[in-house]
């Protein structure tokens, strides 16, 4: 199956279309999120605050620690993938937690030695984790803030955003903030510089994420938790192939387990989540192609 593309991946609608129709345009963005251009030609993203970004929370840390865990010692493409993407994606991470991830792997180096499949692999990136370049990196970073939490946000209405879209988009993406756009007062959706997207979510950030589930599963421990949660939150965002894995995982090991699973009842409601949205996307891909077709 085609993999669907995100939103942010999507053409932008000019400002002076999404003006025409307000309510159509809003309706898009709170559905499924709507890349918006204004005359000078800058870009945002208008979206659900409920699918905030997984690269924006300190939880992806957690997921890259679970997959790392899970990685370790297998004999398959894991390791690589979590390797790679740990490496693409080191700016998400803070010392304390390249630190943890570097000791994680030493240990496990020592203690199986020439069992491990992959010393090679993992010995490079338990250096470059812990390596003076990323410190120095990220010590500049401390001065040039990129992202904001929703807490941060400055608050403005819906109308307040219909009555001057270009110039809110403007000055987003001059001041390279996120707004949190209100409706009767409660935060509904975020604007946000499309430049907040550019990180590295492409086919392996699912591997990723199924690895980190696969972790969860079968160990309770900080990581466990936090990767639960940080499904919940944001499975929306995962496409079709990510799901679909996901899915097949939870249904085996609730069904045949090797070994019971640890609260059951919480992986069978994050299952019902998962092939509801997995529904969802299989839906939108057929009235695509009925459309396309058509």
């Amino acid at each position: 199956m085609k993999r669907r593309k995100g939103f942010y991946e999507a053409e932008p609608l000019a400002s002076s279309i999404a003006r025409r129709d307000w309510q159509h345009t809003l309706e898009r963005a709170e559905e499924s999120g709507l890349p918006l251009q204004s005359r000078k030609g800058n870009t945002g993203l208008l979206f659900p605050a409920r699918i905030l970004a997984p690269v924006w929370e300190e939880g992806l840390r957690h997921i890259i620690l679970a997959a790392i865990r899970y990685s370790m010692g297998r004999h398959t493409y894991m390791p690589s993938i979590a390797v790679d993407f740990t490496c693409r994606n080191l700016s998400c991470l803070d010392e304390s937690t390249r630190s943890a991830a570097a000791a994680e792997i030493q240990y496990h180096l020592n203690r199986y030695g020439e069992q491990e499949p992959y010393p090679r692999l993992w010995n490079s990136l338990s250096r470059l984790l812990i390596s003076e370049e990323i410190g120095q990196e990220d010590r500049r970073k401390e001065t040039m803030p990129i992202l904001q939490s929703l807490e941060s946000m400055e608050r403005i209405s819906r109308q307040a955003l219909a009555a001057d879209l270009d110039a809110v988009l403007e000055r987003v993406s001059r001041e390279n903030i996120g707004l949190v756009i209100t409706d009767e007062g409660k935060d509904d959706l975020v604007l946000c510089p499309a430049s907040w997207f550019d990180f590295d979510y492409v086919d392996d950030f699912g591997c990723v994420i199924n690895c980190a589930l696969r972790y969860a599963m079968r160990t309770e421990d900080e990581e466990s938790e936090a990767v639960v949660r940080y499904a919940r939150c944001h499975y929306r965002l995962f496409d079709e192939k990510t799901l679909s894995v996901a899915v097949a995982d939870l249904e085996r090991e609730l069904e045949e387990p090797m070994e019971p699973l640890k609260k059951p009842q919480g992986w069978k409601e994050l299952l019902e989540l998962f092939q509801q949205r997995l529904t969802e996307l299989r839906q939108e891909d057929s009235e695509g192609e009925e459309k396309s077709n058509g």
